[in-house]
């Protein structure tokens, strides 16, 4: 008798009626930007592949994965100019940044979740960031909310590359590159994820 009671707890707990998420690439997008040291920069886009959310019953997330195509990388800024453009693409492909045959995914997977306190729908996710190869920890402000079944999310983080071993174009590695040359050495990622049950 104890044991069907201790039972009946567990799958009457929060978490036995968690949700899962499954993110929709067709309505996501990760926005890059990156920037040379003179000010000048370049921001495109990266399609996600696939991804999960998972929720307690009370609508806070638990657990996230979301895996980008590395393989679309597209620049969004130098549309007028598409010799140049595709040139870009390809140099951001290649073996001086990331790699995209060898390493042709990245992935985020969170490792913990802290609400803010007083701001609804504002959290602080902590996780690993790999892509090139290498896993890093990073951690940035998210906002996210659920509404009919569908989970809506939007953060910016700011990559330090470097952490990565991308090191092509960088002031502090390379002190003959003159400022023209010197590309900054962090770059950000806005990503906006839509899932549904």
């Amino acid at each position: 008798m104890k044991t069907m009671i201790i039972a009946a707890l567990v799958l009457l707990s929060p978490a036995a009626f968690a949700d899962t998420y499954t993110i929709d690439p067709a309505s996501s997008v990760i926005v890059w930007k990156a920037g040379k040291k003179m000010g000048s920069f370049h921001n495109g886009t990266v399609k996600v592949k696939s991804g999960e959310v998972e929720a307690d019953a009370e609508g806070q997330v638990k657990a996230v994965k979301v895996v980008a195509d590395m393989t679309t990388i597209a620049n969004d800024d130098l549309k007028k100019n598409p010799e140049y453009q595709a040139k870009l693409v390809r140099h951001l492909s290649s073996e001086d940044f990331f790699k995209v045959e060898e390493h042709p995914e990245a992935t985020f997977e969170l490792s913990s979740v802290e609400a803010k306190k007083g701001a609804k729908g504002e959290y602080l996710l902590k996780g690993k960031l790999t892509m090139i190869g290498s896993t890093q920890a990073v951690e940035f402000p998210a906002k996210i909310s659920t509404d009919q079944g569908m989970l809506s999310g939007n953060a910016t983080l700011k990559v330090e590359r470097l952490k990565w071993g991308l090191k092509y174009g960088s002031g502090s590695l390379f002190k003959e590159l003159t400022a023209d040359k010197i590309i900054n050495d962090s770059f950000d990622l806005t990503l906006k994820l839509v899932a549904k049950k």
